[in-house]
C-alpha cells in the first residue's frame, strides 16, 4: 500500500466524524453511537454472570438499555450528548468500559453479599482506622453515638439512608 493512500483514508474517516474531543488524552471516537450501542450490548451479556435480584445488576441493566434507546432515537453524536447530559459520547464510552472491566471484579469478590466472621470484624477494623485517620486530618466525623439536637445539613441524621437508583434525564419539552 501507499503511505498517501492511507494518509487520505485516515483524512477521509476524520471527516465524516468530529475531529477531537475538548478533553485532553480523550480521543474522538469515529462512528461513536454504533460504537457505543455495541459495547452496551457487551456489558448487558457481560453482566449476565451476576445474580438477578441485586440492585448493581439492575442498574446496569438499566443504565445500558437506556444508552441504547437513546442512541438509537439520536440522529446525530450531538442529540445523544444533549439527551444524556453526561459530557461527550466519548466520556460514555469510557464510563461503559470501565464498568465492563468492574464487573467481573464484582462478580469475583461477590460484593452484593454480606460479609460475615472474620471478613466482617477485619473491615470493621479498617473502618475504625479510617476514621481515627481522618480525625487526626482534621476531618469533622459524626459519632452515631452521640445524638444530635436538630438535624443537621452537614451530616445526615439517618443511619441509614436510602438512596435511589439512576434515572434518566427528562427530555425536554419541544415547542
Amino acid at each position: 500500500l501507499c503511505p498517501h493512500s492511507t494518509m487520505l483514508s485516515r483524512a477521509a474517516r476524520h471527516l465524516s466524524t468530529k475531529a477531537r474531543t475538548r478533553l485532553v488524552g480523550l480521543d474522538a471516537v469515529p462512528d461513536a453511537l454504533p460504537v457505543l450501542n455495541e459495547l452496551c450490548k457487551q456489558q448487558l451479556e457481560a453482566v449476565q454472570v451476576l445474580p438477578a435480584g441485586i440492585p448493581y445488576r439492575q442498574d446496569v441493566e438499566k443504565f445500558s438499555n437506556f444508552l441504547m434507546a437513546t442512541a438509537k432515537a439520536s440522529k446525530s453524536v450531538d442529540e445523544f450528548e444533549a439527551k444524556v447530559g453526561l459530557g461527550e459520547v466519548e466520556e460514555v464510552i469510557d464510563m461503559v468500559r470501565s464498568e465492563m472491566a468492574l464487573i467481573p471484579k464484582y462478580a469475583e469478590w461477590r460484593a452484593w453479599e454480606t460479609p460475615m466472621g472474620e471478613e466482617k470484624a477485619r473491615l470493621d477494623t479498617n473502618k475504625a482506622i479510617v476514621l481515627e485517620s481522618l480525625k487526626d486530618r482534621g476531618a469533622a466525623v459524626r459519632r452515631l453515638d452521640i445524638p444530635m439536637r436538630e438535624p443537621s445539613v452537614d451530616f445526615p441524621t439517618a443511619v441509614h439512608v436510602e438512596t435511589t437508583p439512576y434515572s434518566p434525564p427528562e427530555e425536554p419539552e419541544k415547542k
